[in-house]
C-alpha cells in the first residue's frame, strides 16, 4: 500500500497520536501514520461527540479496523464543525494519506494564540515515537 508522505504546514501532534493542523480559525484533526501502524483497512468510524463543544482530550471518534479500535481525542478545546465528507464514500483515504487528506473532523479551537502549547511539533513527535520503538 502506498502511503502519502505529504505533511501539513501547521501540524501538531498529541502523545495519543492524534494530529491537528491549524488553518486560520479551523483545525483539521486526524490520526498519525504511527497511530495507524499495522492497519491496512478501516472498517468504519464510530462517532462519540458529533456536535457542539468538546474539551481537550475528549473522545470524539473511534477508528474501527478489524479487532482494533483506535480512539481519537480532541487535541484542543473547541467546537466540533463536522466530519471529513470523503469518509462517507470510503475510509481508505485515512490509511492512504493519514496526515493530509485522511483527516477525520474539523474543530474550531476556543482559544487562539497559545493553542499549540500542549502539543508536539513534528520534530518533537518524531523523537517521541522513536522512543516508543526502542
Amino acid at each position: 500500500m502506498k502511503i502519502s508522505t505529504i505533511s501539513r504546514p501547521r501540524i501538531h501532534f498529541t502523545t495519543e497520536h492524534a494530529w491537528i493542523d491549524f488553518n486560520g480559525t479551523v483545525g483539521f484533526v486526524g490520526v498519525s501514520a504511527f497511530g495507524l501502524c499495522g492497519v491496512e483497512k478501516i472498517d468504519g468510524i464510530r462517532w462519540r461527540r458529533p456536535a457542539g463543544m468538546v474539551e481537550a482530550g475528549a473522545l470524539v471518534a473511534e477508528v474501527l479496523a478489524g479487532e482494533r479500535v483506535i480512539p481519537v481525542h480532541a487535541p484542543v478545546k473547541g467546537r466540533f464543525l463536522g466530519k471529513n465528507p470523503k469518509l462517507g464514500e470510503c475510509c481508505s483515504v485515512v490509511t492512504e494519506s493519514p496526515e493530509d487528506r485522511g483527516w477525520l473532523f474539523l474543530l474550531a479551537p476556543s482559544v487562539f494564540g497559545r493553542k499549540e502549547e500542549m502539543l508536539l511539533k513534528p520534530e518533537d513527535y518524531r523523537k517521541f515515537i522513536r522512543g516508543k520503538n526502542s
